[in-house]
């Protein structure tokens, strides 16, 4: 599983420590080494990143590195539309992760 990066909420955020995730979310402050995100079930969250932060629009989907329960280390970005129902993209991460699906979608 090690080549595969789940979507994950906030909540969710904590089961992935060390490994890759995508986090679909509202970029809330840039500094010039973090980013603070809103994630789909309200969360915030902390990015980490050196370079280039590389978001372009108010909504994102950032692929990272999860460093503890709440920091994930930015591999990429990408830029989504001006706006987005994190609300239906949170009803999503919740069906990606119950169990009943979870292992047949990430096996």
């Amino acid at each position: 599983m090690s080549d595969i990066s789940p979507r994950v909420n906030s909540a969710i955020l904590p089961r992935f420590i060390g490994q890759m995730v995508r986090i679909p979310c509202k970029v809330l402050t840039t500094t010039d080494s973090t980013v603070t995100v809103q994630t789909s079930d309200g969360g915030e969250i902390l990015v980490k990143y050196t370079g280039d932060h590389g978001i372009s629009s108010s909504y994102a989907e950032i692929v990272g590195q999860v460093i503890d329960q709440t920091t994930v280390k930015k591999a990429a970005v990408i830029n989504l539309q001006s706006e987005l129902d994190l609300q239906m993209v949170d009803r999503v991460i919740k069906l990606i992760h119950d169990p009943r699906f979870f292992s047949t979608v990430f096996s």
